[in-house]
């Protein structure tokens, strides 16, 4: 983690403050302590490193539910996942997508033979696929992606 205050654009700042005080709001007042400053911290435009995990925890929550397209239509979304995607969390699922697509990436032009879905339990998948002879499994998890096994032959 940095010791850099995590800095938010004029815009993001709002659809931050927006979204934090929503999340806050249906919080016990016991736990909204956190929260309450993020609100805070967001609104002045700058984020400590000490309240990403916080951060990145209104952000999820509020792109997996819908809550903030509801609260600030879409643009709100867009400022929210833009700044989910500069965080340690959202770096980490970017950097996850892309070292699956490099494995896809070598199955371009081959035949698929065969592709299946299972359902490990409710929100976790396993992707398997088998490209002339090369047999990949992927895991789809709300945590990321992550190629589980690649085997040829």
């Amino acid at each position: 983690m940095t010791d850099e205050p995590f800095e938010l654009a004029e815009a993001e700042a709002v659809a931050i403050a927006e979204v934090a005080t929503a999340f806050a709001a249906v919080l016990p007042p016991e736990r909204r302590g956190p929260y309450d400053g993020l609100v805070e911290a967001a609104s002045a435009g700058s984020v400590d490193p000490e309240q990403l995990p916080e951060l990145e925890r209104v952000c999820v929550l509020a792109l997996e539910t819908g809550r903030a397209r509801q609260l600030g239509k879409a643009e709100t979304e867009r400022l929210v996942n833009a700044v989910y995607r500069r965080t340690p969390g959202g770096r980490a699922l970017t950097a996850e997508a892309s070292d699956v697509n490099k494995v896809l990436a070598g199955l371009a032009g081959k035949s698929l033979q065969t592709a299946r879905i299972t359902c490990r339990m409710p929100g976790r998948y396993l992707l398997d696929l088998v490209v002339d002879g090369i047999d990949v499994s992927i895991s789809l998890e709300p945590e990321g992606l992550e190629v589980r096994s690649l085997q040829t032959g």
